[in-house]
């Protein structure tokens, strides 16, 4: 049984997210493992503002034991039968994360909130494995539209939205988003705290709370590094 996680709703949609403290029993472990076994780099067409490396296979190994085990337990226990969970999880995608762009060279889709599909049935999992100060994660709703998930009926039109408003409304400035715009209002932020994950509904629109000073560095113990995934249902 999991015991240390706690159920909030965001938004206007009381959307779910999951906060899990004290994620895997050995965080130390982990970080060294990557710092000494990890190669960061960036990968081409990837919007994430940083580099990426695989994920050991232990801690793969850990999502496939503990997630069905969490999600089982928030289907019995706290009301989540409405949103698409009853299925066993499948892991698609785990991999190591490092933010490490200078706000500068950001281009303007990686300065407003996104979202990491338009399917239902796909939560993404972000794992913080750092101490400093390096900023959580923020959930939105685009003022316009009223859009706090964006799903593939709604996802042209969104679009199409945003592209307008490059002209009406401007281009976000170059640095990275950390409250409400004249675009975006925030609604839910969670505190980045060692080894605490996060779970949401994947077509949530999202973003890190990335500080604007953020270091260039990939030195996995000074740098902001989190383990991320895609849970399918």
């Amino acid at each position: 049984m999991v015991s240390n996680y706690e159920l909030i709703r965001v938004g206007e949609s009381a959307t779910p997210v999951v906060v899990i403290d004290d994620f895997i029993p050995d965080p130390h472990g982990l970080v060294e493992t990557i710092a000494s076994h990890h190669q960061f780099i960036k990968r081409e067409g990837d919007f994430y503002p940083g580099v990426r490396s695989h994920a050991p296979v232990g801690y793969e190994a850990h999502l496939n034991t503990s997630l069905p085990a969490l999600f089982s337990q928030l289907v019995s226990h706290n009301d989540m039968q409405d949103v698409g969970v009853e299925k066993p999880p499948q892991i698609a995608l785990v991999q190591l994360s490092i933010a490490n762009q200078d706000p500068k060279s950001l281009s303007p889709i990686q300065c407003i909130p996104h979202i990491d599909t338009q399917k239902d049935n796909e939560w993404a999992l972000v794992h913080y494995l750092f101490n400093d100060p390096l900023g959580g994660t923020a959930f939105y709703r685009h003022i316009e539209t009223g859009l706090e998930r964006v799903d593939a009926a709604q996802y042209e039109g969104y679009f199409k939205t945003l592209k307008r408003q490059a002209t009406t409304v401007g281009l976000p400035p170059k640095a990275y988003i950390n409250g409400d715009s004249a675009m975006f209002t925030q609604i839910g932020r969670i505190a980045p705290k060692y080894n605490r994950a996060v779970l949401y509904p994947a077509n949530l629109l999202h973003s890190g709370c990335l500080p604007n000073d953020i270091s260039g560095s990939i030195d996995v113990k000074k740098s902001r590094l989190t383990a991320n995934a895609s849970v399918i249902f």
